[in-house]
């Protein structure tokens, strides 16, 4: 009896040692097959030299990014700033000619005799007409003075307007303006740089500029 019980603590022995065995083997085989993982990384990043990493990143660099290519995209933006930027200087050209016409005839009005002011009457300087031998046959006393277009002034208009000429009977009545051409009540349609005929006697309407912004710039003068 004491016999086999050796026996048996030996066989339990040997079983613990060969499973202990197989354990350490099992271990060793995967840090060596790590090991080898490792070697094979290494020598890969290696193989990386610098200037292969240079031009990865330059080709990532060239690639547009999607704002760039979305923004190549022509949705008419562009020429609607260009057409509103031509507006806008043409709008100050006229303003600068507008202003030079209006100190000229400020100067032209201080340099010509005064009438007496007359009773019950408003005196507008502005409106003074010139001697007797230069005065528009056009030109008369019921004319009206205020709210009004004097005569050779550059004037803005655009389709609808209707402005009355100072001193005088004739009216300027715009029904449309297109690009380069102005439509007035008399003479009809007028080209720009042309001369068209109001009503009233003697008196002309020319047109400077017309573009399809919808305005025009003119001037009356009467003879």
């Amino acid at each position: 009896m004491d016999r086999v019980i050796s026996l048996l603590a030996a066989l339990v022995g040997l079983i613990a040692l060969g499973g202990a065995l197989l354990v350490q083997i099992n271990g060793e085989t995967q840090r060596q097959q790590l090991a080898a993982d490792m070697a094979q990384l290494k020598l890969q990043i290696g193989l990386m030299s610098p200037q292969s990493a240079s031009e990865i990143t330059a080709a990532t660099q060239l690639q547009p990014p999607a704002a760039q290519v979305a923004a190549k995209e022509d949705d008419g933006t562009t020429e609607a700033l260009a057409a509103l930027q031509s507006r806008i200087a043409v709008l100050e050209r006229t303003t600068q000619n507008q202003a030079v016409d209006l100190e000229a005839a400020k100067s032209a009005l201080a340099a010509a005799p005064v009438a007496p002011a007359v009773a019950g009457e408003t005196q507008v300087a502005a409106l003074e007409a010139p001697a007797a031998a230069d005065t528009p046959a056009a030109v008369t006393a019921d004319g009206p003075t205020t709210d009004c277009i004097p005569l050779g002034t550059r004037f803005m208009a655009a389709a609808g307007d209707s402005f009355p000429i100072c001193k005088t009977k004739a009216v300027v009545k715009v029904s449309d303006v297109s690009d380069g051409t102005v439509t007035v009540n008399g003479p009809g349609m007028v080209v720009a740089g042309a001369v068209g005929n109001l009503n009233e006697k003697g008196c002309e309407v020319m047109v400077f500029s017309a573009d399809i912004s919808g305005y025009a710039e003119m001037r009356v003068s009467c003879k």
